[in-house]
Parts: structure tokens; C-alpha cells; sequence
């Protein structure tokens, strides 16, 4: 903020404005807040003072000051170092200035003290920002015993406890730096503008800050790439192919920040955000090969899943765990794949023979392959093993295969789930459980289900494209949207249970009683388990939500429960789906009481003209049959069959006319 505020600032506070208060102390290095107090929080209004900046001459030398505010010491005033005239060698910072004690030494920019071989800090400045280059002379740094916040070792600027290097200080002036053994972490800039050209690190764990070395001679005498202990710090410029030396351990999170090698051979796994650079997330090229040379490499495989370019991995003869074959990792028997790398461009491949298991995730993410083909060898596929593969056309199954697994509970993960190109598929004739979202959002749009398939998971078969399916005789339960965008369905009486709600769904990431969103309509047909009569079964898309249960309770018999089935008739809000739904009870049911006789009743003409204009016969037939219709909705109806030159309902009506004795019969006419 200090940057930015005027010269000059008022800020008006009350008691709730209390952190923001303290944020603006805490930041405003060029400005001051004088405040009226209560206890000591700012109650009242405030007066705008620019601050001083005070020349003081200490110990042969003269300092600028400037006076500020502690927010962390009740308020009490502190001084600040902003700028320094040196006429001695020996640099003492001062303690204080009239009693006020001087914290903090803040100095950048401007011309460097080169008259100065030794600086003496004492224990009042307890923060310093400063440029590391400041002092290009400089022979020794002392530090007054007992200080709270640094040490030294009598070149560098060190933490309390040693275990951070502040700032090289005289160390980065020598030939040769030494870092000693106690430091386990080098700060930002701590070796900027350095002229040391070659520096030791005497503790091989240390880790340094991304920026630790810029504009180092160091860092740019170091040729393609830069070793800190043994840990590979950073890649500086683009190599066809990077050999990391032996005796590396880890890699810098920045190590590939620069640039990235096109082929990269290392004893060591890089880390998971070396892994998104190598993969091309800063816009360089990506890393297509990677060759782990070292048998005890410790290998992450979620990692390497994060490596968008990957096109082959290669291990070390007799690792530990994993082998590789045409840059495709196995485990070390041989019987499970555990990873096709994402980069691979071949369109198609065929799992080796002896492979049993494919492991989760195993093709996550592939952009290539067009047609997969399993040996009967594999018996088991791990979760979301096909997840997300783009490209994705065919897929033979193992005739083995028992059960495609659940999508996570917690996650996305479906074996085939967001496989847009897949189109077609034939389920093993063994399979018995299809998993939860297995072919979820997928391009899928014609299934078949192999007799033996005994239960669906949920939103297992939810494809846009996919609007009819045949279930088995087999089928015993279907999870909830397992049949989510079907239009049409064929299924056994007796079986599928829960097919009710495997169509009438939200989608996975809605929930129930989200409003304003209609459920898909199917039209089942229901097949007896013995002889060929067939039955259907509307689910229709607008009927409300709380009256569903009737139309689960319907069908989850043996037989369907038309007592239930009727029951939700007026809770269907679409006036065509309530037609629809009487024509098929008009052609059920025999007696005059049922759910349909007052909607028959009061729209009778309505229903017959529909049955007319859509030429059903028989359903008009029936429905003219049941004695619903007035002798002046005879009249119009008989005119309108005329003018459409539909003789045979013409003929019905005056079939039922004759049989019913109508008075008005003589005007009719054909």
C-alpha cells in the first residue's frame, strides 16, 4: 500500500474498522496515522502528518532515519535506516535515535558502499531488506551476541538458529563461497548479484528459494543446468536431451520453470510440478520421454498422470517394482498394465497376452488411441481405466471379464465415462455387474448387453446418445440414472427393478429437489418371461415428483401393479402425456370405474378428435365404445372424419349410432 497512497491519508475509523487499520499500518512504510485513542484501538477521527526523515551522524558515518509506528509495540515510535553516507571502512548500524530504537534497515536502489569492509548489526534492527550487492568490499560481517533474528558466520548474513542464509554479504565477494553445514535453506536473493563463481555447499540436503541465485556470476557460469547440493536446480536453456548426473536425489519445484528437455534421462522421478512443466504448462515444448535409470528410483505413477506429453517411460533393468515395455509401464510380474502414457500416438494396441489386470486409471487421459483389444487373460479392470480417452472408438473386451467397477464415490472416474468418440460397444458375455457412471457422458449410442448381466450402477449407461436400450432377462436392478437419457426401453416383467428411477433423474451433480427440471420420459415395453405378450409401461416426463412412487411400486413386482400404476394418472401435468397415458388405460382396462373416467368424461371430444387426427382406429374404437361422447360431439366428429375421408371411423360412428338407437341418426349421412 505504501507504494501507492498519497503523500498524504486520512482514514476515518471506528472499532469494526480495526483490521483494516492494522493492514494499512502495517504496510504504509511512507505514511503515518496520527489517531485518537481508546485503550489502544483508533475510537475517533485522524490527523495527516508527513513523516521526517531525520539525519543522524553514528560512529564516523551519517544515516538517514525516517520515523514510523510500530503496530506490533502499542504504537510506540521505532526509526527505519532509508539511506547511508559511509566515510569509514567500519559500518555500525545505529541502535538508536533519542530513545526511539532503530528496527529495521530498508535500502534498494542507489549507488553501492564500496568503502565499507566491515558492517556491525546490533540487536535493536530485527528487519532488514537491502540489496545483496550493496557492499562489493566488504571483508567481514559481525553481529551482536544474543541476537534475536540473525547470525553469522563471519562472511553471511545467517538466521538465528543457522539455518537460513539471508543475505552472502562478503561470502559472494570471495573467488569461492562456502555455505556452511548448518544452513538447510538459502532465501530469496541471498546470493543476488554475487560475484563469487563457484560456491560449496558443505550440507548436500539444502534447498534454496526459486530467485535465490539471480543474476549471480554463479548461476551464469553453470553451462545447460545448475546443481545445489544434491538437488538438480534449474534447466537454463533448451536441450534435445538432459542427462541428470549421478548423485541427485530431487529436482527444485522450479527446476523446468526456463526450459524443458525433449528427451530427459534421470536416476531420480521429478516432482509433481515438475511434472505439469514438463507436460508444457508454461507454454515451452513438452518432455515426450522420460528414462528412470536407477532400479531403486521411487516411482509416483499418480504423477506421471499429470505429464500431458508423455509419450513412453523406460525403467532400469530389475527395479524393485515396475517394468517397461514399448515405453508402457507394468508391474513387475508383467500381469498388470499400470500406465499408457497420455503423449503415446499410436491409434491402436493390443494388451500382451498373460496380462490379468488393467490398473486404475491405467489410459486416463489418452489423446490418441482409437481401438483398444484385450486378451482373454484380463479379468479385472481397475476404476476409471479408460477414463477421459478422447479418441476412443472400439473397445474388444476379455471374455472373462466379470465386472466393470464403481466410479469412485468421491469423485469422477468411470472406466469409459467422458469417452466422447465411443460410439458402439458389446458388453463380455461373462459380465455380470456394470459399474457406477461407466459409460457416463460418453459418445455411446447403441449398447449391447450381454445375457448373465445381473446389476447397473448408478448413471452407468447416462448417454445423451444412447435413447433406446434392451435390457436382459437376467438384469435384477438398475442403479438411479443408470438409463438417464433413454426414450425407448425394452425390459422383462419381473426384473429390472428399480427402472423407474433409472430413467426419472436428475443429473449426478443436481439433486432431487432442485426446481424447475423435468424428468426424461420413456415408453417401456414390458415382455412377459413366458409367451410373447407384450405390455407398456409410460414413464412420463411431467409427472410430478412426490406421486413417482407409485409408478416404482408399479413395476418392481412380478407383475405390474396397475392399482399403483393408475394412481399417479393425476399427477401427470402435460395434457398429452395425460391423453396418452388414458388412450393406453382405454385399451386395459375393461370396467367404467378407473382413474381415467372423469378425465375421459370431461374431455372426451378432445381425446377423440386427438385419436382421429392421429388415425388410431382401434384406440378410437375402444374409446367410442365406452359411451363418453355426446350426441353433438357424434355429430362433429362424424363431419370431421368426413372431411379427412377417414371412412372407417366414419363407419364406427355410425355403427355405434345404430346400436345405440341416436334420435338424430337420420342426419348422418355419408
Amino acid at each position: 500500500l505504501g507504494d501507492f497512497l498519497p503523500n498524504y491519508f486520512q482514514i476515518m475509523l471506528d472499532r469494526s474498522d480495526r483490521q483494516l487499520y492494522n493492514t494499512c499500518k502495517r504496510n504504509a512504510y511512507r505514511h503515518i496515522v496520527r489517531c485518537q485513542f481508546d485503550g489502544n484501538y483508533p475510537v475517533g477521527g485522524t490527523e495527516s502528518v508527513e513523516k521526517k526523515e531525520i539525519l543522524y551522524e553514528y560512529q564516523d558515518n551519517r544515516f538517514v532515519l525516517e520515523q514510523q509506528r510500530g503496530w506490533y509495540s502499542k504504537w510506540t515510535d521505532y526509526m527505519t535506516v532509508k539511506k547511508i553516507f559511509v566515510t569509514n571502512a567500519r559500518l555500525c548500524l545505529p541502535d538508536s535515535y533519542e530513545g526511539n530504537p532503530v528496527k529495521r534497515w530498508y535500502m534498494h536502489g542507489g549507488e553501492p558502499l564500496s568503502m565499507v569492509k566491515e558492517l556491525y548489526i546490533p540487536c535493536s534492527v530485527t528487519e532488514i531488506s537491502i540489496d545483496n550487492a550493496l557492499f562489493p568490499n566488504l571483508e567481514k560481517v559481525e553481529v551482536e551476541a544474543g541476537h534475536s533474528e540473525f547470525g553469522t558466520d563471519g562472511k553471511m548474513l545467517l538466521s538465528a538458529d543457522r539455518r537460513e542464509l539471508l543475505y552472502s554479504l562478503a561470502a559472494g565477494n570471495l573467488e569461492k563461497a562456502v555455505v556452511p553445514g548448518e544452513v538447510r535453506k538459502i532465501i530469496r536473493n541471498a546470493f543476488s548479484g554475487a560475484v563469487c563463481r563457484e560456491i560449496i555447499f558443505e550440507n548436500p540436503d539444502i534447498s534454496a528459494e526459486r530467485d535465490a541465485f539471480e543474476d549471480s556470476e554463479w548461476i551464469k557460469c553453470q553451462g545447460e543446468y545448475c546443481v545445489v547440493g544434491n538437488q538438480f536446480f534449474r534447466l537454463n536453456c533448451s536441450v534435445e536431451r538432459l542427462t541428470v548426473p549421478e548423485g541427485i536425489r530431487r529436482f527444485h519445484e522450479s527446476a523446468f520453470w526456463k526450459a524443458v528437455p525433449k528427451y530427459l534421462d534421470t536416476p531420480v522421478m521429478p516432482s509433481r510440478s515438475n511434472m505439469e512443466d514438463l507436460g508444457g504448462r508454461r507454454g515451452y515444448r513438452q518432455c515426450e520421454e522420460l528414462t528412470l535409470r536407477c532400479a531403486g528410483a521411487r516411482i509416483d505413477i499418480e504423477m506421471l498422470r499429470s505429464w500431458y506429453g508423455l509419450r513412453a517411460v523406460h525403467f532400469a533393468e530389475g527395479h524393485k517394482r515396475y517394468c517397461s515395455s514399448g515405453g508402457i509401464i507394468f508391474s513387475k510380474d508383467g500381469k498388470t498394465l499400470e500406465f499408457y502414457p497420455q503423449g503415446k500416438t499410436e491409434r491402436s494396441y493390443h494388451i500382451p497376452e498373460g496380462v490379468v489386470k488393467i490398473g486404475r486409471q491405467a489410459f486416463l487421459g489418452q489423446q490418441y488411441l482409437e481401438e483398444v483389444s484385450m486378451p482373454d487373460s484380463v479379468v479385472t479392470m481397475g476404476m476409471g481405466a479408460f477414463y477421459r480417452c478422447s479418441s476412443l472408438k472400439k473397445i474388444v473386451f476379455s471374455g472373462n471379464i466379470r465386472e466393470i467397477p464403481d466410479a469412485s464415490a468421491y469423485q469422477n472416474g468411470g472406466v469409459f465415462e467422458e469417452c466422447g468418440a465411443l460410439e458402439e460397444v458389446a458388453l463380455p458375455r461373462k459380465l455380470q455387474y456394470l459399474g457406477s457412471r461407466a459409460f457416463y457422458d460418453s459418445g455411446l449410442q447403441e449398447i449391447r448387453l450381454n445375457e448373465g448381466l445381473r446389476q447397473m450402477g448408478e448413471y452407468a449407461l447416462a448417454a445423451e446418445g444412447l435413447q433406446k436400450v434392451s435390457l436382459p432377462m437376467s438384469l435384477e436392478r438398475l442403479g438411479k440414472g443408470a438409463l438417464l437419457y433413454a426414450e425407448t426401453v425394452e425390459a422383462y416383467t419381473g426384473t429390472a427393478k428399480g427402472l423407474v428411477p433409472a430413467v426419472n433423474a436428475v443429473l449426478p451433480d443436481l439433486t432431487d429437489k432442485c426446481a424447475n427440471l423435468e424428468w426424461g420420459r420413456c415408453m417401456v415395453s414390458a415382455r412377459h418371461k413366458r409367451g410373447s405378450k407384450t405390455e407398456k409401461f409410460l414413464i412420463p416426463g411431467s409427472l410430478k415428483r412426490n406421486a413417482a412412487y407409485h409408478l416404482d411400486m408399479a413395476w418392481n413386482g412380478d407383475e405390474i401393479d396397475y392399482a399403483e400404476y393408475d394412481a399417479c394418472f393425476d399427477a401427470i401435468q402435460d395434457s398429452k402425456e395425460r391423453m396418452e397415458f388414458a388412450e393406453m388405460g382405454i385399451l386395459r382396462t375393461g370396467g367404467e370405474e378407473s382413474p381415467y373416467t372423469a378425465y375421459m368424461r370431461h374431455s372426451a371430444l378432445k381425446i377423440a378428435t386427438h385419436l382421429v387426427e392421429e388415425a388410431k382406429e382401434k384406440e378410437f374404437l375402444a374409446f367410442l365404445q365406452r359411451g363418453y361422447l355426446s350426441e353433438s360431439a357424434l355429430s362433429r366428429l362424424l363431419k370431421m372424419t368426413n372431411q379427412k375421408q377417414l371412412t372407417t371411423c366414419s363407419a364406427y360412428i355410425l355403427r355405434y349410432q345404430d346400436a345405440h338407437g341416436s334420435k338424430k341418426k337420420k342426419r348422418f349421412v355419408l
